[in-house]
């Protein structure tokens, strides 16, 4: 496992909390998604300014720690917990447009999304606690669970292909279903680094 100097310990605290804005984007994202809720996705965009935020704050202050052990790692892992905010916020103005239009997915289009936002969610709660404990066993198993959610987004958009061609799915609603599961996939990727550069 990666070291940092335990006068840094502060700092994998914050990215901590970081993780936990996260953790509860993703559950507001997707109540928004389910139930076509503007104030959620409000919310979540509150989250998401709190998140970009931190990193500029977060990077600052470590920066002043000069070259102790640890430095450049927590300022990636950092850049990882801010560009995990933009796929996010990618997400949510999906799921406005998607709300103002009124366009409504399949059963197995919504299904398929609530598996990818349940495991990503469940994802950054693991993350949070490797960045607190390094628990080796939890870095392996986001890995994994990395790899599975990027293999069911590739699934996912087969499956969706064949929808659309067989008139199940209408051709303006593609992009919006691609575009979410494409954005969490990259949270899934973001997540995997974080844990691969603590075990590195």
């Amino acid at each position: 496992m990666a070291s940092i100097d335990k006068s840094l310990s502060t700092y994998r605290l914050k990215l901590s909390e970081a993780l936990d804005d996260v953790v509860n984007m993703v559950a507001l994202t997707y109540d928004g998604f389910m139930k076509h809720k503007k104030a959620t996705l409000q919310q979540a965009e509150a989250l998401g300014r709190t998140i970009h935020q931190f990193e500029k704050t977060f990077d600052e202050a470590v920066i002043k720690e000069g070259d102790k052990e640890g430095v450049r790692l927590l300022l990636a892992l950092a850049g990882h917990v801010e560009r995990i905010g933009d796929c996010l916020e990618a997400v949510i103005r999906t799921v406005h447009t998607k709300v103002v239009e009124g366009t409504l997915f399949s059963d197995k289009a919504v299904a398929e999304l609530s598996s990818i936002y349940t495991a990503v969610r469940d994802m950054a709660r693991d993350v949070k606690d490797v960045v607190l404990t390094g628990n080796p066993v939890l870095v392996e198993h986001t890995v994994a669970a990395s790899e599975k959610t990027s293999q069911a987004a590739r699934d996912f958009a087969t499956h969706h292909q064949e929808r659309l061609i067989s008139g199940v799915c209408q051709p303006k609603h593609s992009s919006l279903y691609l575009d979410m599961v494409d954005n969490l996939r990259m949270v899934s990727g973001h997540l995997r680094e974080m844990v691969e550069n603590i075990r590195d």
